[in-house]
């Protein structure tokens, strides 16, 4: 498709719109007025896209109605595919009643709604539509002392905007089309009632406070005995009932940090998306699990002799942290005078390894027959801002027995690479258990990898994860309100480490219930492009979206696609 398409796009997606500019001056005014802020205790949580313009999940979000809806009413929910939350209402309602479709969200137990800002677009040619907090009724005077945002009965146009959240405190946030009959007295209002309204929510930060503290119990592990030396273990049960789960654990030795990490990532849902007005953003209605038993392996080899403090903080998704143990243990180290007891007839495979010149052993009961386990698939598909990633397993050795304390290597490559690079390290605790943090990359191999003895030039037991990341990919269009043979300028950004030729990029429009491409740029070195597109007598609303496809060279990511950016011609 050309950019001056001989396509004439006659079916006007969800109607024709018109801005409706002296509405949008007059909300402005309210929203500095009733706006909220992220305060302590509050997480946020992402629907419909997340800001990198993937699809997110939309949990929380349900439908209702109101009314007898007419035949082109409904609500939809195309947020999977890289669309949004609809709902749509056409009908005629009777003297002083309402009716439509709604979506509503409803906060999880234990939280309300504290702000946040929903990104949709509202037409109304001949109804209302309506976004915000709820209310006791729908009309319109109700509507601005609540500061939601409307088009009022009777005013056609369509008022498009990243809309903020006010009036903190309630559990519920509504999205509503409404076709609304003439109110006594009113002459704003049709005489027979309004007529198709729409409401289009293509993205939500809803930020959502709770003040619910985290808690440990059952705290126990050979850490806490007297005179504890090496790596020992230190177990509990950390919990957070009513509130986005535990999210990270911090154990400190006389004040100094030896262990801070989220000790299940509850499948990657309890890995952060970002951050806004320093709250922690996710893109699931309960991100962490509340309930986890934490096998944590803690090195106290470089601890003097005697008694010294511990300190365990767990912290929640929504930055609630809590001291759940505060008490003394005493160390004990090995004196480095001592030959400790020989290996005699029988002994174990590291004394075996030592008496044999294999070099220091890997670990307690460090074995060449090793086995890794991993506890998770093998097979894993990433978006571009959830690339990094949580290995957990366990390390034993070819009886099945823990091995303990062993380092075990984090190896990447990625596609064109030659070879394996080492990225990082995991210990193992005293169970043989370990979670290893993978940091952000594009699609690759991941391996786990042990050495039983300090000079193995071989590995005794690996495990590997393949891991398929999707490209990011951002886009705007300037303008978004333009006439039907107006010029739009469409400009994005490819994410990522872009290889100097730059990649492909598809253009795509929502025409006639499907994506169309229509242009094929090419980034520069930075993985920016710029298209420019003209209508032909197009009238509506169309949604436009860039694609990367996969498989180019030098670009080690998937298929990507941005968030849907709507355009409303007249």
């Amino acid at each position: 498709m050309s950019p001056r398409t001989k396509t004439p796009f006659a079916l006007a997606p969800r109607g024709t719109a018109w801005l409706w500019l002296s509405a949008l001056g007059c909300v402005v005014l309210i929203l500095a007025l009733c706006t909220s802020s992220a305060q302590a205790g509050t997480w946020t949580l992402v629907s419909c896209t997340q800001p990198d313009g993937q699809p997110a999940p939309t949990e929380g979000w349900s439908t209702s109605a109101t009314g007898a809806l007419g035949p082109d009413s409904g609500d939809t929910n195309t947020c999977p595919e890289g669309g949004d939350l609809s709902a749509v209402t056409s009908g005629e309602a009777p003297q002083g009643a309402y009716e439509g479709p709604e979506w509503v969200f409803t906060a999880p137990d234990g939280s309300t709604i504290a702000g946040g800002t929903v990104a949709a677009t509202l037409t109304s040619p001949h109804g209302q539509a309506w976004l915000g907090t709820p209310s006791a009724s729908y009309d319109a005077a109700d509507v601005l002392a609540n500061c939601q945002y409307n088009l009022p009965c009777g005013d056609d146009g369509a008022y498009s905007g990243s809309f903020p959240i006010t009036h903190p405190g309630g559990t519920s946030l509504y999205a509503v089309a409404v076709c609304v009959g003439p109110y006594e007295g009113a002459t704003s209002c049709p005489a027979t009632g309004g007529l198709d309204a729409g409401v289009y929510v293509s993205s939500a930060e809803i930020a959502l406070a709770n003040t619910a503290t985290p808690a440990a119990s059952g705290f126990a592990g050979t850490l806490l005995n007297p005179n504890a030396g090496g790596t020992q273990e230190l177990t509990f049960l950390a919990s957070d009932p009513g509130g986005p789960g535990v999210y990270v654990v911090t154990v400190q030795i006389d004040g100094k940090t030896v262990y801070s990490g989220t000790p299940d990532t509850n499948e990657g849902r309890c890995v952060p998306i970002g951050e806004s007005d320093g709250t922690l953003m996710f893109d699931h209605i309960q991100p962490c699990r509340t309930s986890e038993s934490v096998d944590l392996p803690i090195d106290t080899a470089t601890l003097a002799n005697g008694q010294h403090t511990l300190k365990v903080t767990v912290e929640d998704a929504a930055q609630n942290a809590s001291v759940v143990y505060d008490g003394p243990i005493t160390t004990q180290q090995p004196s480095n005078n001592s030959l400790g007891a020989l290996p005699g007839p029988g002994a174990s495979a590291a004394g075996a390894g030592l008496s044999q010149g294999l070099g220091q052993p890997n670990g307690t009961a460090a074995s060449e027959g090793a086995q890794l386990h991993l506890g998770q698939r093998s097979r894993v598909t990433r978006s571009y801002a959830k690339r990094a990633l949580r290995v957990s397993g366990r390390l034993v050795n070819a009886q099945g027995q823990p091995i303990t304390g062993a380092t075990l290597e984090l190896l990447q490559q990625t596609a064109g690479s030659p070879s394996l690079e080492l990225i990082g390290h995991a210990k193992t605790s005293t169970t043989g258990t370990f979670i290893a943090s993978v940091p952000a990359g594009p699609s690759r191999t991941i391996e786990v990898a042990y050495r039983a003895f300090a000079t193995d030039a071989a590995y005794a037991a690996t495990a590997t994860i393949t891991e398929s990341v999707a490209a990011g990919v951002r886009l705007s269009v300037t303008p978004q309100r333009t006439g039907s043979e107006g010029t739009i300028t469409v400009t994005g950004r490819v994410l990522g480490p872009v290889p100097p030729q730059g990649v492909s990029v598809d253009m795509l429009v929502h025409y006639r219930g499907h994506w169309e491409p229509f242009r094929t740029p090419r980034t520069d070195a930075a993985g920016r492009f710029t298209v420019v597109y003209q209508f032909e007598g197009a009238l509506g609303r169309f949604p436009f979206r860039a694609e990367v496809p996969p498989s180019q060279a030098g670009f080690s990511f998937g298929r990507g696609l941005s968030g849907v950016v709507d355009v409303v011609t007249d």
